[in-house]
């Protein structure tokens, strides 16, 4: 219901959370003075019932399921276990950056450029830390499969 009454809203712009290259004070700009009231409540109803809640979900997700691919592929000792860090900081980067967001659509008064370009940055590094997550999470389920068709193919060499 929010997604295409924003759609509408927006037109050819986009909104903040998907510009993995981030923003500027006058793009937000822009894109508040076309939301008007309207649309600054659909995108902040969107934040706190939706984006907020996911960031929560993926986190715990992603998390717990690099722990269990780590431990299953004895990888748990190694300089991998760092890589937990990456979801973590997935979540914390959008997390500070929906808090901007909603700070931008609240604000009766000029929004500031500190919080511009600090929302901006979370924006991009969360467009880093991301992508990372779903590489270590892809490439650990990569390993568990290679070991498990090697170790197939092994015992019906043995048969």
């Amino acid at each position: 219901m929010l997604i295409p009454r924003l759609q509408l809203l927006l037109g050819h712009m986009q909104l903040l959370d998907t510009m993995s290259n981030g923003y500027n004070a006058s793009y937000v700009h822009q894109l508040l003075e076309k939301f008007r009231s309207e649309g600054r409540e659909a995108y902040l109803s969107l934040e706190l019932y939706a984006d907020i809640p996911f960031i929560f979900l993926y986190v715990i997700t992603f998390t717990v399921s690099i722990t269990k691919l780590l431990v299953k592929n004895g990888l748990w000792n190694s300089a991998l276990f760092y890589s937990l860090l990456f979801p973590i900081l997935a979540g914390a980067f959008d997390l500070g950056e929906d808090i901007g967001i909603i700070s931008m659509l609240i604000s009766e008064n000029e929004i500031s450029a500190s919080i511009i370009k600090l929302t901006s940055c979370s924006t991009i590094l969360k467009g880093v830390f991301l992508p990372l997550t779903l590489l270590t999470l892809f490439s650990q389920l990569g390993l568990m499969g290679y070991r498990k068709l090697k170790l197939k193919n092994k015992t019906s060499l043995i048969r």
